[in-house]
Parts: C-alpha cells; structure tokens; sequence
C-alpha cells in the first residue's frame, strides 16, 4: 500500500470548563476565560479544514464533567457538522470525565462521526476512495475509573492497512496523576500499531518516535499549573514515514514566568518596564494569564499589592489582555564581583569566565541571523550587547548564591 492518511489528533477538550477559583475576574475577562474552550474547539474544527486531514481523532474527555452542559453538547455537535460537510470523519472516545455519556443524554452524531461506545476495545474501518486506508481502535470508559490495563484488547485487523490506537490513560510509571487504563511504554512498543494516540494527560508530549506514541495535551489550559502553548497535532502517516506538526488552538496563554528587574530605580521605572513587557506579551500571545516573580532593588519590595492593582487595572477594557494572576517580589542579590573573582567557590569562576568573554555575538549568532529576528527587532548596537552580557551574568550569579544560601 503506498497510499498514506493525514489526520488531526486531540484530546482533553474539556468543553465548559467551570474554572473553578476565577470567578472574582473583572465580568469581560471572566467572559473570555468560560468562552476559552470553545474558542479553542472551533480553531480545532477550523484547523481541520485548512489542514485538509482525512480525519479526527478526539481521544476523551471531551467534556469537563459526567454531566455535560447543554451549551457544550451543542458546540460538539456544530463542530462535527461543520467537518462532515467536507468529508471528514471523526472518531470519538469518553474518558474519565465524560464516562458513559451516551447513557445520561439524548447525543445524536452526524454521519461522519464514529463513537467507541463500550470499554471494549473495538476499531472502526477507515475508507477513502472506495478502499480502506486505516482501522481505528479505542474503547470509551464505562466507568470513573478504568484501573486494569488496557493494551493485551489492542490487536490489528489488516497489516495491509494503517492501524492507529487510541487510548485514554496513562503511563504506569507516572507517578504525579491518578492512574488510569495503566500501560507501559514497551507494550505498546511491541504491539503492530503504526501510531498511538493517546489523551488524559494535560502535558503534550511524545513518548516513542518509533512508533510514535503521543499526548497531544489539552487544546486550553484551565489554571496556572497548565502553562505553555495547547493544541493538538496533525499527523501525515505513510509506510515510509511519520510527520507530526504541533498547531496551538488556545485562546488564553497561561504563563509563569520571571523577570530582572533590577535597573528599575523608581516605583515609575518598574511600572513602565512592565507596561513593556505586557504589550511585548500581548503582541506576541495575545490574551495571557500569567503568574510573575520579578527580582527588583530592596526598596521596591513593598509595593506588591498596589503593583498588582495598577498593572490588572487598565486591562479590563482591553480585547487581548494580560492578567497577572500572582506577583512575587524578589529582593535582588547584592554581591561584591572582585570578592567573587578571588574567591575558590564555582561562582568566582563564572565571574572570570565572563570576564574573558570579549563579546557575545557568537552566542547570539543564530538568534541575530534569524530573518524574522531582524524582521521584528533588528540588530544590536554595541550598548545593547554589553547589557546583554551584564544581565545574563547577573542572572546567573544571583542564582548560584540563592542556590548556595538556600
């Protein structure tokens, strides 16, 4: 068969997020966040198109709890017609928050969709042009909880086609999540599949190349702990190769991150770096939830709350906003750099390590070169290199002492 499949590979969509511990937001930020899921479904159902993949696969917990909203089921169903009326189909399984779904509503599929409907594992045929390309297997949770391991129910149809395994669990050695339709890495290594799509796990992450075992992650991150871009992956799979290309479909961008501060003299200093840094945020990721630690002078540690209040202010009115979610003021390191230099300890090391590095634009070379680089930011001038290099060095020096007092 030298015929190959494009297909699209989600999971956790959790549609209707509740979002617990938001709810004292300013009313059109709270709005954006409760929309965020299905904004992020519909540049799924979008991405499709534009993408023109043969099919979808929706590896469970489409929704966030057993009882779907309405609103939900209804952005479900516009999502699956809109993919059928260009030929797509989709295959669906229920995870851990959507089990046995089928039993609680009156859910009706357009003829383009395909359901695992038990917690046997079962496939469906894929076919295009009159012949069938690819056998998709997966099994929907009957229960909470599916505790017993899943893969010895896996086996394929037809080595003439592409199999490609769905399934909604998690690792056996994963020790930070509940433990759910438990596998190990090698069994699904040693299984005749030509790809395993998996979901249930938030973090996208690809855990064999051969074959490719993936978590493609959530499509919108719902607290701070989730942060990073979301999405989902199209796949081209033929029998000489797997292409896997990442598309973010996030609406809100949460972030944790931390700032150097420390040339910021004044309170109106520090404002005005960090009114920078959010229209360089907002520029880049549009809206953005984000939890920041800034290193500043002592003497601006004490206007944390008034901080908070000035930056989250002004955003209220704004279509891509930056929310601080959390601020944490740092007190920046003092150190005495030629005490440091004479010193044995590794840090004096560093210090002179520095100090032989004439320039920089080595290690920037790549990043300088970069054409959309110099597109959007241009070149460095000779000042702008040296406060590079005294930033970079600051930042490291700084951490090592934290390190070494801590």
């Amino acid at each position: 068969m030298n015929r190959s499949v494009r297909f699209l590979h989600s999971a956790d969509l959790h549609l209707d997020s509740p979002y617990k511990g938001m709810r004292n937001l300013p009313d059109n930020i709270l709005k954006d966040v409760k929309a965020s899921t299905f904004k992020a479904f519909e540049r799924l159902i979008k991405l499709a198109i534009e993408e023109q993949v043969d099919f979808v696969l929706l590896v469970g917990d489409l929704f966030d709890q057993e009882s779907a909203s309405l609103k939900s089921l209804v952005a479900l169903k516009e999502g699956l017609v809109k993919l059928e009326q260009f030929d797509i189909k989709v295959y669906i399984s229920f995870g851990n928050h959507d089990y046995q779904l089928l039993n609680k509503v009156d859910l009706s599929f357009p003829s383009n969709t395909y359901v695992f409907r038990s917690e046997e594992v079962t496939s469906f045929p894929f076919e295009k042009d009159g012949e069938v390309l690819a056998y998709i297997h997966g099994f929907s949770y009957e229960n909470r909880a599916v505790t017993e391991s899943k893969v010895n129910e896996y086996f394929p149809h037809d080595q003439n086609c592409f199999q490609i395994a769905t399934l909604h669990g998690s690792l056996k050695t994963n020790q930070e999540h509940d433990q759910y339709a438990p596998f190990l890495l090698e069994e699904l290594k040693t299984k005749p599949f030509d790809y395993w799509g998996l979901g249930h796990i938030h973090k996208r992450e690809i855990l064999s190349h051969n074959p490719y075992i993936v978590y493609p992650g959530n499509i919108q991150s719902r607290h701070i702990k989730e942060t990073g871009e979301r999405g989902c992956y199209v796949v081209d799979l033929s029998k000489s190769q797997t292409q896997l290309d990442f598309h973010p479909v996030h609406d809100i961008l949460f972030l944790e991150e931390a700032l150097t501060l420390t040339h910021c003299q004044r309170f109106d200093d520090l404002i005005e770096a960090l009114n920078v840094y959010k229209d360089q945020l907002r520029n880049q990721s549009g809206k953005t939830w984000v939890r920041l630690t800034i290193t500043v002078q002592e003497t601006l540690l004490h206007y944390k709350e008034e901080l908070v209040h000035l930056l989250n202010e002004v955003e209220v009115e704004k279509e891509h906003w930056i929310w601080i979610q959390g601020l944490n003021l740092e007190r920046v390191v003092q150190y005495d750099r030629k005490q440091l230099k004479q010193s044995n300890q590794f840090v004096g090391e560093v210090v002179k390590l520095s100090d032989e590095q004439l320039g920089i634009e080595s290690y920037l070379s790549d990043l300088i070169n970069n054409r959309h680089f110099k597109q959007q930011v241009g070149s460095f001038s000779a000042s702008e290199l040296t406060d590079i290099k005294q930033e970079a060095e600051q930042l490291v020096i700084e951490k090592l002492l934290k390190d070494g007092r801590d």
